[in-house]
């Protein structure tokens, strides 16, 4: 292990095995600075999607959604305009339903503090923003200002010692790349960690997506890290004999008895490499899956915690929505403390801790407390928005602004992206407006008890995929059924041949033929006056 030097750090002010129901940029904020071991992050991918989590495994029960409702109330949020003044999500809210939105909009999602704080204080970083708006758009602009302020809290809490592991993906880790050379500074990157994984292959246009990336950042030139054996792949490859110079060679010694001298090395195996081969994603009947889209093994935090913490060390993950990092820092013996925007993680972290199994078995007390008490003992705890820890440090008393309110627009930028006219349940409305309510895929409907569309039982995804150009204007974008949007990417298609596989495995709506659903000629036209429109209401000039 590598041997810090002892530095000043600051105690930790969170309360052990405590999950913090808030927004996370509020969270982090009142940490004390040089208080955590280890930050483990899963964050959103800037998928330009939402991710729902109305899915769990087994299926959320009527007290489980009580029990969130009640929670709510004991923190005064009894609706959604409450919950978004809180800066936490509503857990019915049909835009995420339980889970998170991966949707990023600059006059929407980004505040002017934010944004002055950056330049104040990282004008590099500000730089890179400023330069994405242009090259990408103003959604990954959006999303980079967004993980930006949160990356500076992360590096402010760290001790001198400690490491950021962040997981991505292609689609947001070149951005996130340069984003963290600016906060941590380049030269301490650690490693660039592949994680390759085996699932279900299907034909694609494309190179098929089967690996992650984890950035692995240390605060400083001295940090924690224990190695780890990865175990020989081949037996025959275990080079665990002596060797000496024979006759002017390298070669295995041997024994008067004609054998190989073999090493007295109990631990057979090579130091572990920065590609991650041996884990594998969850299968469906594993019993760590909450059903939860988006969830990582707690095999991938248990190796990070391994290497970059030391028992009793603090874990921190505040993108906490699976429980995967606090279940692994559990098991290792180290403090943790989580924190998510929706409620809905309380949910998924006390059945985590009531598997049993690999899983530990902990005590889940959801009755809020109002106060900050740092227990020894083996309970998970439940703190709301307005129960976050009070800094120690002499830090704090910044005035923080929730992530989704009214007061988040920015000043008009010189040139209008159009992409930024029409919000998604605009463009849904729209779009199924066109074609009498049925799902471009395959005529699937949903409607409410009253007639009108239900609109969050549709997805609205891209004609042509980003991942090869598509944008996000109202002219490339579709409404699906949930089913065809993911297949449509797990297959990596176009909405051309998604249609033809749907058509080719009979998954057509009764009644619905593949000429019947909306042509590409006319949905174009119908989108471009809909967008003309939209850039007359809102610039006062026709546009087409």
């Amino acid at each position: 292990m590598m041997s810090p030097t002892a530095a000043a750090v600051a105690p930790f002010n969170g309360v052990n095995r405590g999950v913090y129901i808030a927004d996370n940029l509020d969270f982090l904020r009142r940490i004390n600075t040089n208080s955590v071991d280890l930050v483990c992050i899963d964050p959103p991918f800037a998928k330009n999607d939402t991710f729902t989590a109305d899915k769990l495994k087994p299926k959320l029960e009527d007290h489980e959604r009580n029990n969130e409702l009640r929670l709510l109330k004991d923190w005064d949020i009894t609706n959604q305009e409450a919950a978004d003044t809180a800066g936490i999500a509503w857990p019915d809210d049909p835009r995420a339903r339980g889970g998170y939105k991966d949707t990023w909009a600059w006059d929407k999602d980004i505040h002017q503090d934010w944004v002055d704080g950056i330049k104040a204080t990282h004008p590099a970083v500000n730089m890179l923003i400023e330069a994405t708006r242009e090259i990408h758009g103003d959604g990954v602009a959006a999303y980079l200002a967004f993980m930006a302020i949160r990356l500076f809290e992360i590096h402010r809490i760290l001790k001198p010692t400690g490491s950021l592991y962040l997981h991505c993906d292609h689609t947001a880790s070149g951005y996130l790349r340069q984003l963290l050379d600016g906060v941590f500074g380049k030269d301490n990157l650690r490693n660039e960690i592949i994680w390759k994984y085996r699932r279900w292959t299907a034909t694609a246009t494309r190179f098929q997506q089967m690996h992650d990336t984890i950035l692995w950042y240390a605060k400083g030139g001295k940090y924690v890290f224990n190695k780890l054996l990865q175990p020989y792949a081949d037996e025959s490859l275990i080079e665990d004999t002596v060797r000496g110079v024979v006759d002017g060679k390298l070669v295995r010694l041997k024994d008067d008895g004609g054998n190989y001298i073999r090493r007295n090395a109990p631990n057979k195996g090579v130091t572990m490499h920065d590609t991650w081969l041996d884990i594998n994603f969850l299968p469906p009947t594993s019993k760590e899956r909450t059903g939860y889209p988006t969830q990582k093994p707690v095999a991938l935090a248990e190796r990070i915690i391994q290497a970059s913490t030391n028992p009793g060390d603090v874990v921190l993950d505040c993108f906490a929505g699976c429980a995967y990092a606090a279940v692994a820092a559990e098991k290792l013996g180290r403090q943790w403390v989580a924190c998510d925007i929706n409620p809905r993680a309380w949910t998924v972290f006390k059945r985590q801790f009531n598997k049993g199994g690999e899983l530990p078995l902990l005590t889940c007390n959801d009755k809020t407390t109002g106060q900050q008490v740092m227990g020894s003992e083996p309970t998970v705890t439940v703190h709301g928005p307005g129960e976050l820890p009070e800094r120690t440090d002499g830090g704090g008393g910044v005035e923080v602004k929730p992530l989704r309110t009214d007061n988040r627009r920015q000043t008009e930028r010189k040139y209008k992206r159009e992409s930024t006219l029409l919000d998604r349940e605009e463009m849904l409305t729209a779009l199924l407006q066109f074609s009498n309510g049925k799902a471009w895929c395959c005529g699937y409907e949903s409607r409410n008890a009253d007639g009108d569309l239900a609109l969050g039982d549709y997805e609205l995804d891209h004609i042509i995929p980003r991942s090869v150009g598509g944008d996000d204007d109202i002219t490339n974008r579709a409404p699906l059924c949930p089913t065809h949007n993911q297949l449509k990417r797990d297959l990596d298609l176009d909405l051309k041949e998604l249609r033809a596989e749907v058509a080719f495995r009979r998954q057509l709506r009764p009644g619905i033929t593949l000429q019947a659903l909306p042509r590409a000629d006319r949905a174009l036209e119908y989108a471009m006056r809909v967008r003309a429109a939209a850039y007359q209401r809102k610039f006062g000039v026709a546009r087409f």
